[in-house]
């Protein structure tokens, strides 16, 4: 495992998770995985890579480095995909901290059950 994080869904909420999480390293490697080419372009900016795709296929999420990455953030607008996405992130990496942002809190317990280490539920302007 590296010191990669690799975020799925590039908005409101994943920055806003981003901010909360505790970066260990001195310059940390993220790889941003989103299909909106304006969302990439802010990442691009902030000093991510960048992989344009949806972070619901498992190819996508293997060309990020997620089977290599220490955290793994799960932000998308929808609570569904992001399940999709934190199920197929937990089978693809054991050990990684998976981060997810919810929508509906009552989604919170289910995204625990099924991979997520940490889950945030924000509000539904994010």
């Amino acid at each position: 495992m590296i010191g990669l994080t690799v975020v799925v869904g590039y908005g409101d909420a994943a920055l806003d998770v981003l901010r909360h999480l505790p970066l260990r390293f001195e310059s940390p490697d993220v790889v941003v995985v989103d299909q909106d080419a304006i969302a990439l372009t802010g990442a691009l900016a902030n000093g991510a890579r960048v992989v344009r795709a949806d972070g619901r296929d498992i190819c996508a999420l293997r060309h990020a480095g997620t089977e290599f990455a220490a955290r793994v953030v799960v932000a998308l607008p929808d609570d569904l995909d992001g399940l999709q996405v934190t199920m197929a992130a937990r089978s693809l990496n054991r050990a990684a901290t998976i981060v997810a942002a919810v929508r509906g809190p009552h989604n919170q317990s289910l995204f625990t059950r099924l991979g997520a280490d940490e889950v945030f539920v924000r509000s539904r302007s994010a």
